[in-house]
């Protein structure tokens, strides 16, 4: 009887042991991942505490390009007018220049 109670103090003592061997793997890859998700977290906040900036510089970009758009857009509008223009006077010129003849 003595026997079967070492027996089962060491089967116990054993799966005990295993237990807390287990239990701390655990704890380190629970560790690994900790620190992991920490270096994450400080590269998106790194990358994201520089968003606000770069998205204000890029719309200031994007409202410099249309207000050149529009003015170019003006020039071009102006430029076939005249074009337009020219283009009646040489047909006027045309038709007067043979009405001389």
């Amino acid at each position: 009887m003595l026997w079967l109670v070492i027996e089962l103090n060491i089967i116990i003592s054993i799966f005990c042991l295993y237990l807390a061997w287990r239990i701390s793997r655990f704890r380190q890859i629970l560790q690994q991942v900790e620190q992991t998700l920490n270096l994450i977290n400080n590269c998106t906040n790194n990358v994201l505490s520089q968003t606000p900036e770069f998205l204000q510089n890029r719309q200031q970009r994007v409202n410099k390009l249309r207000q050149q758009y529009q003015q170019l857009d003006r020039q071009i509008k102006q430029l076939q007018q005249i074009v337009a223009m020219f283009w009646l006077l040489r047909t006027i010129w045309h038709r007067f220049r043979r009405i001389w003849q």
